[in-house]
């Protein structure tokens, strides 16, 4: 298996996927959204470009049905649901529901990606699960960080490390980093032990503490609380449960509640 890292979020050459599995990683915090909301019992998270696309997507659907998820600027939009904190999506307004999700960088990298052979969500929340779905697929894979706004983003550079790592340790085929994978991981040995320090000194972290969303770096740096591993495919993420595991062992608690364990706890 070889692994790259894209540690810039421009869209990979045509056709340079089809052959090999992608995790998409947006720490903080849109696909910390999707993998908490689907644990909680979301029945789909439907990622969109534009606002406007996203309120028209919802006239398409039964009222009632969908929910309007997202941000700009970090704040949630106006006449949207839901935010971008995984600690609004909870079973009790989004089990059931499908949500149109709209942010500024993590919802159009799936689309940048969907050319994969798997297209997955990754985030501390579940990258034991992916790690290992990786490993069962074995393929060639590319992990796709979302950035800040078209810049290198720390924290996902950080969690593809640790995703890295994770491969490393419980492969037991031989496994090749580009120069990318290999920095990543350099950057995941450097916060292993304290992730939310990462998050602190990212530009991305910086502004949403200055914005009054401190408590979602504690929240994101949570590591394996869930075994679900949403799946994009057709235009909308889903679970994809791990086969080794039983439906009765994949309950979650939930994030705003949990204790981290991204702080050398």
């Amino acid at each position: 298996m070889q692994i790259d890292i894209q540690l810039l979020p421009a869209s990979p050459i045509l056709n340079s996927l089809s052959m090999r599995t992608v995790v998409v990683i947006d720490v903080l915090r849109a696909t910390s959204v999707i993998v908490h909301a689907i644990s909680e019992g979301a029945l789909e998270i439907i990622p969109v470009a534009a606002v406007e696309e996203a309120f028209q997507l919802a006239k398409h659907f039964p009222q009632g049905a969908s929910l309007l998820g997202g941000e700009r600027g970090s704040k949630k939009i106006e006449g949207f649901d839901l935010g971008n904190s995984p600690r609004e999506y909870i079973a009790e307004k989004v089990k059931g529901k499908r949500v149109i999700l709209t942010t500024t960088n993590g919802t159009k990298a799936f689309h940048s990606v969907s050319s994969g052979r798997e297209v997955m969500a990754g985030s501390f929340f579940n990258i034991g699960a992916v790690g290992r779905r990786c490993l069962d697929l074995g393929q060639d894979l590319f992990i796709f960080l979302s950035g800040d706004e078209g810049r290198f983003s720390l924290e996902d550079a950080v969690c593809g490390g640790m995703l890295i790592d994770c491969i490393l340790n419980r492969g037991k085929g031989p496994v090749t980093l580009t120069d990318a994978g290999q920095s990543s991981l350099i950057l995941y040995e450097r916060f292993k032990e304290n992730l939310v320090e990462a998050f602190r000194l990212s530009t991305h972290g910086r502004d949403l503490i200055a914005k009054g969303f401190e408590e979602d770096l504690a929240c994101c740096a949570q590591v394996d609380i869930t075994d679900i591993v949403p799946t994009f495919r057709d235009g909308a993420i889903r679970a994809h449960l791990a086969p080794s595991l039983s439906p009765s062992s994949t309950g979650v608690t939930p994030v705003a509640t949990r204790e981290g364990k991204g702080e050398g706890e």
